[in-house]
C-alpha cells in the first residue's frame, strides 16, 4: 500500500482531494491521508487560521512535519498565482515567457529546497479554479446561467488553454469566475463542479495537472 500525504492551500482544495482525487488514486493503489490545510497563522493559545499562502516560512512549517513520516510520499496542492514574494526562485521564474516553464522551474526549486526523496511538489497553473474551465457546459448547467458556457469558452480560447488563463489581479481564473458567475462560492461550487466534471476531463484539458496526476498514479505501481 502506498500512502500519500498532501498539503493543500485551502478548504476548496481539501474537499477536492477528499471527494475527487483520493477516490481516483485509490483505484491505482495510492491512498491519500486526510489532507492538511496550510496554516497561515498559529495563535499562542492554540489553534489559529488556515487557508491561503502568506509566506515561505509558513509553507515550511506546515510541510516539514509531513516529511517526517518515513514511509509516506508527500505532495502539495498550492496555487502558482498568489505565491508569496519570498517563495524560492519566484523572481527568476517570473522572468520566463512560458507559463508552463515558470511553474516547472518553481517546482524544481521547491523540490531542491525540501531535499526529500519522497516529495512531489505541485503548483496549480495558474490556480485551482482554472480546472473549472475544462468543461464550460457543466459550469453553465450547474449555475443555470444562459450563455455562460460560451463566455467561458471565449476565455479559454483567448488564453489558449484553461491552465494558461493569466496571472492578472483581475483576470486570474477565480476572478474571471466571480465576474462571469456573480454568485460563485469557492468552497462549495468549486469542488462540487470538479466532482461533476471528473478527473478525465480535467486531465485532458490541463496537461500540467495531468503530469502531476501521472506521477501520483505511478506511485501505486500500476495497481489500477
Amino acid at each position: 500500500m502506498t500512502r500519500l500525504l498532501m498539503l493543500v492551500e485551502g478548504q476548496s482544495e481539501e474537499i477536492f482531494v477528499k471527494h475527487t482525487l483520493a477516490p481516483h488514486l485509490a483505484q491505482h493503489g495510492v491512498f491519500v491521508q486526510p489532507p492538511i490545510v496550510l496554516w497561515t497563522k498559529r495563535l499562542p493559545s492554540g489553534g489559529g487560521f488556515r487557508g491561503g499562502v502568506s509566506n515561505w516560512n509558513q509553507i515550511l512549517k506546515s510541510l516539514r512535519p509531513l516529511t517526517q513520516d518515513g514511509n509516506a510520499w508527500v505532495s502539495t496542492l498550492l496555487d502558482f498565482y498568489g505565491l508569496p514574494e519570498d517563495f524560492p526562485g519566484l523572481p527568476e521564474a517570473l522572468g520566463e515567457d512560458d507559463p508552463r516553464g515558470k511553474v516547472a522551474a518553481l517546482q524544481e526549486r521547491f523540490a531542491a529546497e525540501m531535499n526529500h526523496q519522497r516529495f512531489i511538489p505541485f503548483l496549480a497553473l495558474h490556480e485551482f479554479e482554472a480546472w473549472l474551465f475544462s468543461a464550460p457546459d457543466a459550469v453553465e448547467a450547474h449555475f443555470g446561467k444562459a450563455h455562460l458556457a460560451t463566455r467561458l469558452q471565449t476565455v479559454v480560447q483567448q488564453a489558449g488553454a484553461p491552465e494558461l488563463i493569466n496571472h492578472g489581479a483581475d483576470t486570474h481564473p477565480k476572478a474571471r469566475l466571480h465576474s462571469l458567475v456573480g454568485g460563485y462560492k469557492e468552497t462549495s461550487d468549486g469542488p462540487t463542479l470538479l466532482e461533476k466534471i471528473g478527473i478525465a476531463a480535467i486531465r485532458t484539458a490541463c496537461p500540467h495537472f495531468d503530469g502531476w496526476l501521472n506521477r501520483l498514479e505511478a506511485l501505486g505501481g500500476g495497481a489500477a
